[in-house]
């Protein structure tokens, strides 16, 4: 019960951010060579971001068409309402007591959706950090599914930051909100070693979030 007053509150607020605030997105000439590939496609930026990266889907996208892993517990429980109600597909995941096998079957259905054309949002810093740091499942699922990758970074100076790890935006209701869009990238299945990938992302995703701050004051 109390799981879903919470999930809710969530979406209401949200839809307060994305009625009344100004997004202004940057680089959506990458957006649109996006439109013109025959690829799945992975959305992704900082833990912290998911607020404005939503609005952003909802300004240009339509939340149907994704899908996101969650933590399966308590917040998951409230993220998955908040997820319905977008109407993005939610799928929860163990991350700390799932056996290798069912995890691996819940990533195979993911990859078989977004084959089919299932869009993906991922945060790889998340659910838990440490923050700025990519782990290996997003390289690993843009590779086996061939997807482009396309990264965000998002800046609100009148907003709440959530006291946690991730330092979670909140933007003020009539507030600006700048969005940066890095180039797109694809993983090829030759790579073998995803390390030095993964700390390519993690500079492209620094370097698209300094650039959205930057322009929020070149204004």
């Amino acid at each position: 019960m109390i799981n879903n007053i919470s999930g809710t509150i969530v979406y209401l607020f949200s839809v307060l951010v994305y009625r009344t605030c100004r997004f202004t997105i940057h680089g959506l000439d990458q957006f649109k060579a996006y439109q013109d590939l025959n690829l799945p496609l992975i959305v992704t930026s900082w833990h912290g971001m998911t607020m404005m990266v939503a609005g952003f889907i909802n300004k240009m996208m339509d939340f149907s068409e994704f899908s996101v892993i969650m933590p399966d517990d308590y917040r998951g429980d409230v993220l998955a309402i908040f997820a319905d109600h977008l109407g993005v597909e939610p799928l929860k995941v163990n991350l700390s007591g799932d056996s290798t096998f069912g995890l691996g079957r819940k990533l195979v259905s993911l990859m078989k959706k977004m084959r089919g054309g299932k869009k993906f949002l991922i945060h790889p810093d998340g659910p838990a950090g440490p923050a700025y740091k990519v782990k290996p499942g997003l390289s690993f699922i843009a590779q086996k599914t061939g997807a482009a990758i396309l990264p965000l970074g998002c800046y609100c100076r009148n907003a709440y930051h959530i006291n946690r790890w991730d330092r979670y935006t909140l933007p003020l209701p009539f507030s600006k909100v700048h969005i940066q869009l890095g180039s797109l990238m694809t993983i090829p299945e030759e790579v073998k070693d995803l390390k030095e990938t993964n700390r390519m992302i993690e500079d492209v995703l620094n370097r698209v979030a300094l650039q959205a701050s930057a322009k929020y004051y070149l204004e």
